[in-house]
């Protein structure tokens, strides 16, 4: 069993960057945007949440950062072979996957990576973008998206309409 608590710790100290834009904050976002989206994909909750943590861990600047989720990717690999993460290889796999490709592939067409991947895209809001629901992953991250285009929500409000949207 994790501890995510203190996994969320550890990471938190070893990351490379101290950022209001993709640090902690956005990290529980992106896990509570992975476990809404969960319930209706059915997507392995516990990498879900593993890749809240690693995904962003360890980048460098908040500009662009091509090579950031291969980083995240490599740490959350150290952290495995280390026994930190209590899961098996088939999840350790689609967790580096993940990480590794969620800035330069659309869709992979794993249900739980494509769920990673839109967990944090539903998080863009955060720095002014509108969601697009052709960027979507899976088809709920694309409802959510339309949903939010329909409702003319305010990208900076995107958290909190997020938080109250009934699924």
């Amino acid at each position: 069993m994790i501890d995510f608590a203190a996994l969320q710790d550890f990471v938190y100290t070893e990351r490379c960057h101290d950022s209001c834009v993709h640090g902690l904050e956005h990290w529980r976002q992106v896990e509570f945007n992975g476990l809404m989206l969960a319930k209706k994909t059915k997507a392995d909750i516990t990498v879900v949440r593993l890749f809240a943590l690693f995904h962003d861990s360890k980048r460098v600047d908040d500009g662009y950062d091509g090579e950031h989720g291969l980083r995240g990717a490599e740490f959350a690999k150290e952290c495995y072979e280390n026994k930190m993460l209590d899961i098996t290889e088939e999840q350790f796999k689609k967790l580096y996957d993940a990480c590794r490709l969620h800035t330069v592939v659309g869709k992979f067409g794993d249900v739980t990576i494509d769920t990673c991947f839109d967990s944090d895209r539903l998080d863009l809001g955060r720095v002014g973008f509108k969601l697009n629901p052709l960027k979507m992953a899976t088809s709920m991250g694309a409802e959510i998206a339309k949903k939010s285009n329909r409702e003319q929500i305010d990208p900076y409000r995107m958290r909190e309409w997020i938080k109250n949207l009934a699924l």
